[in-house]
């Protein structure tokens, strides 16, 4: 199964660079849900329903799964019209950010096939994981994403 990049952010630099590309993303999709809201005449009670509606302009919303087990975080998402050299995840402790840039490409035949939208989508952890064990691959469109629990991590190591 080939592997997928995995960043472990450290400085305050870099975390800096991924909430300022949060925001920047948010912000965009607060704009264009706004601009619904005003198309509609400004009629309220949709607010939910425009973001939503933006927010699927914008990005790719892969479907995902969590689970947690034995001592281990479990994420698996399906990501189609990408490949894995277009992704990438972001392993904090409290949380995943699953990444994914579109590339042109052209195919065999020289027409160009353009990827699907980008992907940038956070998955908040219940629990804190050790990012050093963070382990991601892709294939036939499922990103699998695995890391062990800090506190297990951290048994491990004193018991070793």
């Amino acid at each position: 199964m080939p592997h997928v990049i995995v960043e472990r952010p450290e400085t305050p630099s870099q975390i800096s660079d991924l909430t300022n590309e949060e925001n920047t993303i948010n912000g965009r999709i607060r704009l264009r849900a706004f601009e619904m809201f005003e198309k509609s005449g400004e009629t309220h009670g949709n607010d939910s329903e425009n973001w939503v509606r933006a927010e699927e302009e914008i990005l790719q919303i892969p479907h995902s799964k969590l689970e947690s087990r034995d001592g281990s975080v479990f994420l698996n998402a399906s990501i189609l019209g990408h490949h894995e050299q277009e992704l990438k995840v972001v392993a904090l402790p409290n949380a995943f950010i699953v990444i994914a840039e579109p590339k042109h490409r052209h195919s065999k035949n020289h027409l160009a096939s353009i990827g699907a939208k980008r992907i940038f989508q956070r998955i908040d952890l219940r629990e804190p994981i050790d990012t050093q064990t963070v382990r991601a691959e892709f294939e036939n469109g499922l990103l699998k994403v695995t890391a062990k629990k800090l506190a297990e991590a951290n048994v491990q190591i004193a018991s070793a």
